[in-house]
């Protein structure tokens, strides 16, 4: 298993295995996404080496913000008829206070709603990393285009 990660910081990095993977998720869910979201693609092969590719067909987007305990995820995978966009969802109310970076090109925001506990998007990620598909373990929304 191959890990493809573009972070938050700006630093394009690839891990071999679950132990480095795991590890390379730990490390994303300490780093504020005050700017930039991390995108993350799953594989047998590092995705990107080149501007011609590979591509992966799914990817997994990821803003997290430490100080409020919160994430937020964007799944895609373009062999998922049924949902092949969605959002993290919690379907707790009152809505949390915060604004987690979807896109820092456009400057585009998470919808509220997409907002979850760090811990269920580190056991979301690990699920991921199994399956290689969208994880059952939390709940999620249709992408909406806001």
């Amino acid at each position: 298993m191959i890990l493809t990660a573009s972070l938050s910081t700006g630093v394009a990095r690839v891990t071999n295995g679950m132990h480095e993977s795991v590890r390379m998720i730990d490390e994303i869910l300490i780093i504020e996404h005050a700017e930039w979201e991390t995108t993350l693609s799953v594989g047998d092969t590092e995705f990107r080496r080149t501007k011609d590719g590979p591509y992966p067909n799914h990817q997994l987007r990821i803003s997290v913000s430490p100080s409020t305990g919160l994430a937020a995820l964007n799944y895609m995978d373009h062999d998922d008829p049924h949902m092949p966009i969605a959002n993290s969802y919690n379907p707790n109310r009152p809505l949390p206070a915060v604004d987690l970076v979807f896109n820092g090109s456009t400057g585009a925001v998470f919808p509220r709603t997409a907002a979850i506990p760090i811990p269920a998007a580190r056991t979301a990620l690990l699920e991921w990393l199994e399956t290689r598909k969208r994880p059952t373990c939390i709940e999620w929304r249709p992408y909406d285009k806001y």
